[in-house]
Order: C-alpha cells, then structure tokens, then sequence
C-alpha cells in the first residue's frame, strides 16, 4: 500500500502519549497521526491485534496494534477521531495559576529572652562566653 491509498492524511507530530492494554500502561511517542490511527516509538509495543486504548492530552481513544516492528507500531482507531482531538491539551479545571492579591504582613517574631527558664539562660550563657585557648 502506497501512502496514496490511505484513507485518510496523516500529519507529522511530536507528542506523548500512553497505550494501556490489560493492565500494563506503555509511554510512548507518537510520530504521525490521521484520523484512523498513529504511528507511535516506544519499548515492549502490544503484539499486532491487541485491542488498547491511547491516551494523549487527556483524551482516550480505543483501538488495536495493526503492526508491530521493534520500537514501532501502527495503531488503527476504533472510530475515526480527529488528529486535532489528540493534538490540543486539555484544560483542566482549578489547575490555572491566579496571582495571590492577599496582603500580608509578615514579620519574624522578635526574641523575648524573658521567656527564657533559668536554665535556658545559663546555657545561652556558657555557649556565648568567650573560649579561653
């Protein structure tokens, strides 16, 4: 098959992405995208036709490992998904960084030695007299 006959375009990405079958999580690169699957570069890769799910961006999509050499693998989507689906990051809530606007007075607290025991004092005593070498 030439890259002529393929269903659909694939686009050149850089992403990372997880593939988790059974319960092995495998991280992984995604190198091209379309809307029927990815290439994805990673160790240990599904053999062909385990069913997997692709994790990328907060978004999941079900599918299986169409081929498998080395550190490579094509995966074929379950439904047609959107490259751009997988490519935007997902936003999640109450995780923006605001500007504290509180106004705070901070002072270190002062050293009272009158809230010292006897004994603390006399130990502050023999630790700041002076050596006699």
């Amino acid at each position: 098959m030439n890259s002529d006959d393929r269903r659909s375009a694939r686009a050149n990405v850089i992403l990372t992405g997880m593939i988790e079958h059974l319960n092995s999580r495998i991280p992984v690169r995604i190198r091209d995208l379309s809307e029927h699957g990815a290439q994805v570069i990673g160790d240990k890769l599904p053999a062909p036709d385990t069913q997997i799910t692709l994790r990328c961006n907060g978004k999941a999509v079900d599918g299986w490992v169409a081929w498998s050499r080395g550190e490579r693998a094509g995966i074929e989507f379950g439904e047609p998904t959107p490259p751009e689906g997988l490519t935007k990051r997902e936003r999640r809530p109450g995780l923006e960084i605001t500007k504290d606007t509180r106004e705070i007075e901070f002072r270190r607290p002062g050293f009272r030695g009158n809230q010292l025991s006897d004994e603390e004092r006399k130990i502050i005593e023999e630790w700041t007299k002076p050596s006699r070498e």
